[in-house]
């Protein structure tokens, strides 16, 4: 099922692998600056096909340096701002130790133990089990959790679920996602508004568009759609081609850290079922420590069934099922609303006897 795969390997994939992602970034932007040129030349200048490709390569000399500047203006941006982005997507609130002194006590607990800076804590309220880390240095990483979490876990399980966002903390796995997400990302969110404006364009034109080469320049606007769309698919690629892999790994780093397969087990048994974070943007879930959607088939999975996590802890780590176990509760998102008979048969002093 699963593959020998060394650990410095992993770390130095990741490094490369963003490494590769910034330096794809310019490159992607000039070619969605080459596709709007085709398209301005083709749909507002009713140029023909032949002569909007000219058009567009001679305004490449003057669009390069705006593109470059731009991705280098994104990249401060992406770099300062990207975790008050991420908190703004799932709601998340800073926490203090007074506040949270349970989880608190956990983090700074692992975090000893493996010689690494604390991180800052965050909460989502939300009965959803599900967390996630954050940052791209030891001065702005975060570990978020739900408060769904804290109410169902135990402090076994709460630690397992902290050990392994520590662990993607350690792996560099936190830094690649941001630079997959936050970075490059924003080509999936242009290109998914390129796309909605063409939808609600008027794009059939008079006559006259018509008679002086508007087949041309159909075909020009055509090719300039393509190219965006092809940079968009990439950029998306770019995020799916992530390493299932990490969640293995990160797996693996919390049971070496807690010494308990167990806990872990256990944790991902509670979390199954209970982890949809909705509402919150599809690139910030793919952070998460469990994505339940798959997608078409589950093709574009970012996360490998927790069945098969639960398998690996079992088969490579001495894990046991406890299959006496009782299921996690379910959440308030997924219980079924009361009928008035029920909320007065739970409260009858409110709504009469």
């Amino acid at each position: 099922m699963m593959q020998a795969y060394g650990l410095r390997s992993h770390i130095w994939n990741n490094n490369l692998r963003s490494i590769i992602l910034l330096v794809m970034f310019p490159v992607l932007l000039l070619f969605v600056a080459f596709a709007i040129m085709l398209l301005w030349g083709g749909y507002a200048t009713d140029m023909g096909a032949e002569q909007g490709i000219d058009f567009a390569l001679q305004s490449m000399p003057a669009a390069a340096p705006i593109a470059l500047g731009a991705s280098a203006a994104w990249f401060g941006v992406a770099f300062f701002g990207h975790q008050a982005m991420i908190s703004a997507a799932t709601k998340s609130k800073s926490v203090s130790q007074s506040d949270a002194p349970r989880p608190y006590k956990l983090l700074e607990n692992l975090c000893i133990t493996r010689g690494m800076t604390v991180p800052r804590l965050k909460l989502m309220r939300t009965p959803v089990m599900n967390a996630y880390a954050s940052g791209i240095k030891d001065s702005n990483y975060t570990i978020t959790l739900t408060t769904g979490l804290l109410d169902n876990l135990d402090d076994e399980e709460l630690e397992a679920v902290i050990a392994h966002e520590l662990t993607h903390i350690k792996n560099n796995d936190v830094r690649l996602l941001i630079i997959a997400v936050i970075f490059v990302g924003i080509f999936s969110f242009v290109g998914e508004a390129v796309f909605r404006g063409m939808m609600r364009t008027n794009l059939p034109r008079n006559d006259h568009h018509r008679r002086s080469g508007g087949g041309n320049a159909g075909a020009l606007i055509f090719f300039g759609m393509a190219i965006i769309a092809l940079s968009y698919l990439f950029a998306i690629l770019t995020r799916f081609a992530l390493s299932r892999k990490r969640e293995y790994m990160a797996d693996a780093g919390a049971v070496e850290l807690t010494k308990n397969p167990d806990a872990m087990i256990r944790a991902l048994q509670k979390i199954s079922g209970n982890a949809e974070m909705k509402g919150v943007p599809a690139e910030v879930r793919e952070m998460a420590f469990e994505n339940p959607r798959t997608g078409f088939a589950g093709i574009f999975a970012t996360h490998p069934p927790i069945s098969k996590r639960i398998d690996a802890l079992v088969k490579f780590a001495g894990g046991r099922i406890d299959s006496e176990s009782q299921p996690a509760p379910r959440t308030r998102l997924e219980k079924e609303p009361e009928t008035p008979k029920e909320r007065r048969s739970r409260n009858p002093w409110r709504w009469g006897r």
